[in-house]
């Protein structure tokens, strides 16, 4: 969300450099930790693509929503930023969309050419104020991402850093919901109207999603765990049994 134009200058940069560096991802159930590269697809903000009540998928809605702005004006930031914003996080809040960021470039070049300017990360801090309440480290600052120096690329590395963090925690947070969901799903199979089908789908998902992962293991168990509930099925049908 946010500046359009801005994104997709640093969308090559951004798209090439964010799977350089693995994250160790750790998960619940005394699994043991795993390095793996994130990957990630960007798409525009549409309130339509957030999650509905219900929605079992997982690959087909965003996991974090991130706000891009460069503004380091006064007066746009009162009458234009600060109500975008605003409207933005309104619709989150009404999907519980909770996983978000808000990244702020600065640039020398376009701050030379304003005169009507707050002084180095006031923008920042207003906005920090305005809406990150105690999450302040959900607003970050990028300077001069597409300049070639030091300081550049310190503040780049730090933001990728923080991006792959939080990346990694809302895609967490989603698969044990997912996990979940799925547990609760198979635990009905018992009753009238369970379908085996429909079941298959959702547990098929979680294997592609450990298949993009490149955990390959575990995306396994998920096919080995639907070939045995399908064998059952079999023979309960065969038995005259209850059907799952």
């Amino acid at each position: 969300a946010g500046d359009q134009n801005l994104f997709t200058s640093l969308y090559p940069t951004l798209s090439q450099q964010l799977p350089r560096e693995p994250m160790e991802w750790r998960r619940s159930y005394g699994r043991a930790p795993k390095m793996i590269h994130l990957e990630s697809n960007f798409v525009q903000f549409k309130e339509e693509l957030l999650p509905k009540e219900g929605n079992k998928a997982l690959l087909t809605f965003p996991f974090l929503h991130i706000y891009w702005t460069e503004c380091c004006d006064t007066e746009v930031y009162k009458t234009t930023v600060k109500d975008d914003i605003t409207k933005w996080q309104n619709v989150l809040k009404a999907h519980n969309s909770v996983d978000w960021l808000i990244v702020v470039v600065e640039s020398d070049a376009k701050k030379k050419n304003k005169t009507n300017i707050l002084p180095r990360t006031s923008i920042v801090d207003k906005i920090r104020n305005d809406f990150c309440n105690k999450q302040s480290d959900r607003c970050v600052v990028l300077s001069d991402p597409l300049k070639d120096s030091s300081r550049s690329q310190e503040s780049w590395n730090a933001f990728l850093t923080k991006l792959r963090t939080l990346l990694l925690m809302s895609f967490t947070k989603n698969l044990g919901k997912f996990e979940d969901d799925m547990r609760t799903l198979r635990e009905k199979r018992t009753e009238p109207g369970w379908s085996f089908c429909e079941y298959f789908m959702v547990q098929e998902e979680l294997a592609f999603v450990f298949e993009m992962l490149q955990q390959f293991e575990d995306a396994l168990v998920q096919y080995d765990e639907l070939d045995a509930l399908f064998s059952q099925y079999v023979v309960n049908f065969g038995a005259g049994g209850k059907c799952l």
